[in-house]
Formats: C-alpha cells, sequence, structure tokens
C-alpha cells in the first residue's frame, strides 16, 4: 500500500516578506474586474494603481490603431498624385497596394497583440497583489 504525505497548505495570507506586492498594497483586487477593465487599453493598470503603465498602454493601443487605420488613406492619396501610366508602372502600383495591404495588417495585428497584453497584465499584476502569484518582474512582456 503506498501511504500519501500531504503538505498543509501554506499560511494565509502569506507570512510577511513574501511578495513586495502584498505589502505595497494592503488590498485584494479582483483579478476578473481588472482584466475586463482592460478591455479599454490600460484601465486594469489604473485599477491595479499603476499610472505610466496605463497611459503606455493606451497610448501605445491607440496609437497603433491610429496608424492602422491611415494606412489605406496614406496608399490612395499616394497613388492619386502618382497616377501611373503604362504596363510597368500599373504593375508598381498593384505591387504597392500588396505592400499597403501587408503593411496594414501587420500594423493592426501588433495593435491587437498589445491590447492583448494589456488586459493580460493586467490580471498577472492583479494576481501578485493578491498574492496568489509571485511576482514576475519589472518586465510585462516576458510573463509566462
Amino acid at each position: 500500500m503506498v501511504e500519501l504525505h500531504l503538505k498543509p497548505p501554506p499560511p494565509y495570507p502569506p507570512p510577511e516578506g513574501e511578495g513586495k506586492a502584498v505589502a505595497l498594497a494592503g488590498r485584494r483586487a479582483s483579478v476578473r474586474l481588472a482584466t475586463w477593465l482592460s478591455a479599454i487599453p490600460g484601465l486594469g493598470q489604473l485599477y491595479n494603481r499603476q499610472p505610466r503603465k496605463a497611459a503606455i498602454f493606451l497610448l501605445g493601443v491607440v496609437g497603433l490603431f491610429v496608424v492602422t487605420l491611415n494606412i489605406p488613406g496614406a496608399t490612395g492619396e499616394l497613388l492619386a498624385l502618382w497616377r501611373p501610366r503604362g504596363s510597368a508602372m500599373v504593375v508598381l502600383s498593384l505591387l504597392l497596394q500588396i505592400l499597403s495591404l501587408l503593411l496594414f495588417m501587420a500594423t493592426f495585428f501588433l495593435a491587437l497583440t498589445a491590447w492583448y497584453d494589456a488586459m493580460h497584465d493586467a490580471r498577472r499584476t492583479a494576481q501578485e497583489i493578491n498574492g496568489d502569484r509571485a511576482p514576475g518582474g519589472r518586465w510585462w512582456l516576458f510573463h509566462r
């Protein structure tokens, strides 16, 4: 017969010195609320009391979406000024439109990734504040 030796769970709340986020915050953060607030980039970080990070996420995501939405217009303006004549120029304008579409898709997916990272960061930070997760360091991008 195999004997199982179970360890008792760690004391709650964690002893002092474990997780500086818990000591600094002195409150429990709602992980679900922090995540859903980040549907608007930066609000989850504001909920977690990180205004600088909130501004970075908000400006980053909004800036990427603004750049993304201006790519088709800039391409149209460029082609309107160019007015290609001849078959070689038409092929070049088609290549320019294809490159414009690829750039549009790349910046759009980058904006979506930054938006997801804002939600992910708010969730992880709320978990760190609650002591449910060990602090992951300063760089949210490397949280795994």
